[in-house]
């Protein structure tokens, strides 16, 4: 009997999370939305979740003449529709497709200023995801 309870309460508890998860983390398709990295994230519809693993900037900072303007780049783990690893640069490769959807980049923020530096958790990235 105990061994029974012990069972269902270790059941009620990764149902909990799991529910937590959903609505902490949902995203609407079709429009931009802000993202953060090493964060789970998943649609609305459930048909698509991902998470960006980290982003490389080597863009010219605000504050400096630069003789190439760099680029940022925004790794993505996509774990739905389908297993894949892509990534978006602002240089020349805004967009993506996976499985039947598209991930545009539209935004990566903070823009470096050559004073500071910018910590991975401190980046947030705008896309929009939609159906094709």
């Amino acid at each position: 009997m105990l061994k029974n309870f012990i069972l269902i309460f270790i059941a009620a508890l990764f149902i909990l999370s799991c529910d937590k998860y959903e609505t902490d983390n949902l995203f609407d398709t079709g429009k931009e939305n802000i993202f953060r990295v090493q964060t789970d994230y998943q649609s609305a519809n459930k048909k698509v979740m991902f998470s960006i693993n980290k982003i490389t900037d080597s863009r010219c900072p605000s504050d400096v003449w630069c003789v190439w303007q760099g680029e940022a780049v925004v790794e993505i783990s996509v774990k739905k529709p389908e297993l894949k690893i892509i990534e978006l640069s602002t240089y020349n490769n805004l967009m993506d497709t996976v499985g039947n959807y598209v991930f545009g980049l539209t935004d990566v923020s903070p823009y470096p200023v050559s004073t500071e530096t910018i910590s991975q958790e401190d980046y947030e990235v705008t896309l929009k995801i939609e159906r094709l």
